[in-house]
């Protein structure tokens, strides 16, 4: 079980939501790319990406976007889960995994920037060369902007309402050896990020 810290707005439909152990021991360790099963008091479970700081062993972070169209795991999150609360915890567990190359290419769509947020902080500690593609509907449903600024231009923030989709041939150029794509997102996007590779 995990305690419920904090349940912060990010964005329009989007809350962060801080874990932790209830008797404040350590958490498993975690790398970039990794995922937790959250189970709720309604008995729900549902994966969501680790997209906090890896190196705090006692607080998990993760971002949960309201699908009006889901199947409720989000709106119990953004409804009824509240600071103190406890959930069922599993994993963490890593199928996406970083793997480590000189030059990485990120492209997230909306709520799929949460797993790449930790892949760019090991990008930047690894030193390689990295730039993240992030579109969304529009710049007000993009979770994390302010923490993503710090990074200048190596982040270009592409909202669909002022910039139509995503120019993902531009952005990526041809393949080049060395060079990693990391994408997620809805699905067009993804089948048009396989397209594009």
């Amino acid at each position: 079980m995990v305690r419920v810290l904090e349940k912060t707005p990010v964005a329009d439909g989007v809350v962060v939501v801080t874990l932790a152990a209830p008797d404040g021991r350590r958490l498993p360790d975690w790398t970039p790319g990794a995922h937790v099963d959250l189970t709720f008091g309604n008995g729900l479970t549902r994966q969501y990406s680790l997209c906090g700081d890896r190196w705090d062993a006692h607080a998990y972070r993760v971002g949960v976007l309201l699908e009006p169209a889901g199947r409720g795991g989000s709106a119990y999150v953004h409804e009824q889960l509240q600071p103190g609360h406890q959930v069922q915890l599993g994993g963490p567990r890593n199928n996406f995994p970083l793997v480590p190359a000189e030059t990485y290419r990120f492209v997230a769509g909306g709520i799929g920037i949460t797993p790449l947020l930790p892949m760019i902080v090991q990008a930047e500690l690894i030193g390689a060369d990295w730039q993240l593609l992030y579109g969304g509907r529009q710049r007000s449903s993009m979770a994390f902007l302010d923490e993503l600024a710090r990074h200048g231009d190596r982040v270009l923030v592409r909202p669909q309402d002022e910039f139509g989709l995503l120019d993902l041939a531009g952005f990526l150029g041809e393949p080049r050896p060395g060079v990693r794509v990391y994408g997620c997102g809805p699905g067009p996007l993804l089948t048009a990020l396989e397209a594009a590779c």
